[in-house]
This record gives structure tokens, C-alpha cells and sequence, in this order.
């Protein structure tokens, strides 16, 4: 295997880790926007534990995350910076990612070797 490959496949390994906490990081902060509401009816907390939900499935929980940061900022400093490391570690792994397609000889502008008239994943079909 190639280092490209390589690069490639520690990246999708640190995709995964990356997504699975910010999963926990996001149920963390619903459940804590939830306890901030029951215990003093904070109006603000209600209308982000809402609007999170609600943004986990329209936008792919980024909404949520900047949600998570700007409820945690005046509360828990320590939280509010874990949710802006895991977004920048997102950024840096998602041009880590590139790089790794790249050397790994992915060409995005190839169009020249593309047969538009073939279908790709359907061979079975009589068109």
C-alpha cells in the first residue's frame, strides 16, 4: 500500500474518532441545555435545546455545535473550547483528507477517461 493509502485510510480512522466525539459532545450539551431549563426555567437554554435538535437534522449538526459553543461560553469555558477544537481538528482533517486523495492520485478534474453513457452502479439494468 502506498502512503497515500495509508494517509488515507488514518484519516477516515480519525473521521471516525472525530465523529463519534462530537456525537457524545452534542448529546452532552443537549443534556445539559435541558438541565439549565428544568432547574431555572432559562428561557435561552429551552429555544438552543430545541433549535439543536432541529439543526441535527437540517444541517448536519453544525448548527448544533455552534449552538453547543455559544451556550457553553459564559458557563463552561473549558466545554466551549473543546467544541471549537473539535471543529477546527474537523477543518484540518477534512484538508488532511484532500491531501491524502490527492497523493493518493484522485483527480477531481479528470472528465477526459469519464463515460457519461455507461451506468456506473446499475450494470444490471438493460437501458
Amino acid at each position: 500500500m502506498s502512503g497515500g493509502g495509508i494517509g488515507f485510510i488514518l484519516v477516515i480512522i480519525l473521521f471516525a474518532v472525530l465523529a463519534i466525539a462530537g456525537f457524545v459532545y452534542l448529546i452532552i450539551s443537549l443534556i445539559d441545555m435541558w438541565k439549565a431549563y428544568s432547574r431555572n426555567q432559562d428561557q435561552t437554554a429551552l429555544l438552543f435545546f430545541i433549535i439543536s435538535i432541529i439543526g441535527i437534522f437540517i444541517s448536519g449538526s453544525f448548527i448544533s455545535y455552534v449552538l453547543a459553543i455559544i451556550f457553553y461560553w459564559n458557563r463552561s469555558r473549558r466545554k466551549s473550547w473543546l467544541g471549537i477544537g473539535l471543529v477546527l481538528v474537523s477543518i484540518v482533517l477534512g484538508i488532511l483528507g484532500v491531501i491524502a486523495l490527492f497523493s493518493f492520485g484522485y483527480d477531481m478534474n479528470d472528465f477526459e477517461n469519464m463515460n457519461f453513457d455507461e451506468p456506473m452502479m446499475d450494470q444490471d439494468y438493460d437501458y
